[in-house]
C-alpha cells in the first residue's frame, strides 16, 4: 500500500505544478466557450431538432445506447503512452510510459477501477465508487475475484483520482453518454482530408459557459455517423482549458462500434502532437465482474463536488 501512497502523492505534486503552469498562462480567469458564432445568439427551434436528429443517428450508428448498456460490465484491455516530456511531467497519471492497464466500468456510470498490467506498480490499482476515490493493490496478474477482495484505502480528498479515473471512463463511453445531454444544437458542416462532418454541439442546463459543466463540439462523420472528433472543454482542471479527443480505428464488437484508438489532439484542423494516445488491446462485454470489484465499500458515498 505505500507503493500506491507515493504514486498518490506524486500526482498530486504534479497536478499543483501544473495548476500553477495553467494559472500563470491564462490571461484571464475567462471560461473557455466552444460555441461556433452559429448558435452563440441563440439555438433555433430547427437547430435543436436538426442536431438531435444527427446526434440520434450517431448514436444509432455506434449500436444504441440499449445495447451498450446491456454489455456491461465490460473490462477494457488499453495501452496508454505520452510521447511528449513535458506533457508527461504535467499531466501524465502513470507511473510507467507506456502503460499497461485494465479498467473495469460499468455502462452509463461513472464507477469504475483502473488495474495496472505492467512494471514495478503491477497490481496497483485506483477507483472512483459514488465519487469516492480509493487505492490498492492486488497480486500481480491475479484474477479478478481477488483483485475485487483486496483491501482499499480510501482517499476522499484525491483530486487526482476523482478526476483521472472518470474521464478515461467518461471517454471510453462518450459515443453512448453523450446523448444524455439536454442542449443540442447542430453548427453546421466542416471539410476534412476530403470528407464531410456535420458538427453538433451539446452541454447541460444551458449553452453559455458555466463554472462546473462542460461544452461538447462534435464532429460527426456525416456517412458513418461516427463521431470522429469531439472538442471539450475542462473546467476540473481550469475554466479555460480545452482539448479535442481523436477516435480512430472505428471495429465493430457484438453490434457495437468501438474506436480502438483515441488521441488526445490540440484541434481536428490542426491536431499537434498528441497529448497522450490510448490504444484499446481487448474488450470483454458482460464480463463476470463481482460487485465488490466496483463498490468496495458499497457504505460510502459522496458528490462529485
Amino acid at each position: 500500500m505505500q507503493s500506491s501512497l507515493n504514486f498518490s502523492s506524486a500526482i498530486a505534486k504534479v497536478t499543483s505544478i501544473l495548476t500553477l503552469s495553467l494559472a500563470m498562462s491564462a490571461f484571464s480567469c475567462s471560461l473557455a466557450d466552444i460555441r461556433p458564432d452559429s448558435i452563440k445568439t441563440e439555438i433555433t427551434g430547427d437547430q435543436f431538432k436538426k442536431g438531435r436528429e444527427i446526434l440520434d443517428r450517431s448514436l444509432a450508428a455506434h449500436g444504441g445506447a440499449e445495447r451498450w448498456q446491456q454489455a456491461g460490465p465490460v473490462a477494457v484491455k488499453f495501452t496508454d503512452e505520452w510521447p511528449g516530456f513535458l506533457n508527461r511531467t504535467l499531466f501524465m497519471p502513470w507511473p510507467e510510459n507506456p502503460m499497461d492497464a485494465t479498467i473495469y466500468l460499468l455502462p452509463h456510470k461513472d464507477d469504475a477501477r483502473i488495474v495496472y498490467r505492467k512494471g514495478k506498480d503491477m497490481g496497483h490499482f485506483m477507483g472512483i465508487q459514488h465519487w469516492i476515490p480509493y487505492t490498492g493493490k492486488a497480486s500481480p496478474e491475479a484474477p479478478v475475484a481477488d483483485i475485487a477482495a483486496a483491501d482499499v484505502e480510501l482517499h476522499p480528498a484525491d483530486e487526482d483520482i476523482k478526476f483521472w479515473v472518470p474521464t478515461l471512463n467518461y471517454f471510453l463511453q462518450l459515443p453512448y453518454r453523450i446523448g444524455e445531454a439536454d442542449v443540442v444544437a447542430y453548427a453546421g458542416e466542416r471539410k476534412l482530408d476530403g470528407r464531410v462532418f456535420q458538427l453538433v454541439f451539446v452541454s447541460w442546463v444551458r449553452a453559455e459557459p458555466q463554472e462546473m459543466v462542460d461544452q461538447y463540439l462534435l464532429w460527426i462523420e456525416k456517412k458513418t455517423g461516427y463521431i470522429e472528433y469531439a472538442t471539450y472543454t475542462v473546467r476540473d482542471m481550469g475554466g479555460f482549458v480545452t482539448g479535442t479527443m481523436h477516435y480512430s480505428d472505428f471495429e465493430e464488437q457484438d453490434g457495437l462500434v468501438i474506436a480502438r484508438k483515441q488521441a488526445v489532439v490540440d484541434s481536428p484542423e490542426q491536431p499537434g502532437e498528441p497529448l497522450h494516445r490510448l490504444s484499446i488491446e481487448e474488450i470483454e462485454f458482460n464480463a463476470d465482474l463481482p460487485e465488490t470489484l466496483f463498490y468496495p465499500r458499497p457504505d460510502r458515498q459522496d458528490s462529485k463536488y
